[in-house]
């Protein structure tokens, strides 16, 4: 079994001090908390972290390829923009493993991995934006399937509970890559349950076919905008 070591730069600080990384590095994040872990309980944590990611990995190959398909039948630009997140995600939750398994170079590491991120994030919500831009001008009706919303209803729940356990995590490891990908987790649950919100309205009201391709450009936006965000996360921290 792989030992993961307590890294100096992941060491709580102290009340509402800024945290920062090796070599003196400063990370702009907020930390309140002042509570200090022992090597064990440290080492216990980081197992946690990195399971919830490998389990947080399958679930998004499984319900991306899954949704991906229901929604190309469906038309749904909505679930298409969250299936391509989906996938996406693999790679982010694949970079936090990385993360706490080395010692080794973690900030050039995560420097790295945020800015392939970002580029891939702003292409595919780019795509997801002028697809749902089209499908508004052709006044494309989506094809309803009672599958996709049932498929879509469970990884909502998946993903809010793989949300919750990471962001308790989290709170006791105290490092900022563990907060992002609670949060990362957090928004693909937001965007599962907007797909489920626009089914359920277009199949109320059919009249009202456009809520579909409005959601997809709103997760588009959404991708993009985490996408620039983590650019300039990435050079920040340089």
């Amino acid at each position: 079994m792989a030992r993961y070591e307590r890294f100096d730069d992941d060491t709580p600080p102290p009340k509402f001090t800024i945290v920062t990384r090796s070599n003196n590095e400063n990370i702009d994040l907020f930390i309140s908390s002042d509570k200090s872990l022992s090597i064990e309980n440290e080492t216990i944590i980081r197992h946690a972290l990195i399971t919830l990611n490998i389990i947080s990995i399958f679930v998004s190959t499984v319900c991306g390829i899954i949704t991906f398909f229901l929604a190309i039948e469906e038309q749904s630009a909505s679930a298409l923009g969250f299936a391509v997140d989906t996938i996406l995600d693999v790679l982010a939750f694949l970079a936090i493993i990385w993360r706490f398994t080395s010692s080794n170079d973690q900030v050039k590491r995560e420097n790295y991995v945020l800015k392939i991120l970002a580029i891939l994030f702003f292409m595919s919500g780019f795509g997801v934006f002028i697809d749902s831009i089209l499908d508004i001008y052709n006044q494309i009706h989506p094809i309803p399937n009672h599958y996709l919303a049932v498929a879509v209803t469970i990884q909502t729940f998946i993903f809010f509970c793989l949300a919750f356990g990471k962001y308790t995590v989290a709170k006791k490891l105290n490092v900022i890559s563990a907060y992002s990908d609670a949060f990362n987790t957090f928004i693909s649950g937001l965007m599962a349950l907007s797909v489920v919100v626009s089914i359920k309205i277009y199949n109320s009201n059919e009249n009202i076919w456009y809520i579909d391709p409005i959601m997809g450009i709103f997760i588009s936006i959404t991708i993009m905008t985490y996408g620039i965000w983590m650019m300039f996360k990435s050079f920040k921290n340089n």
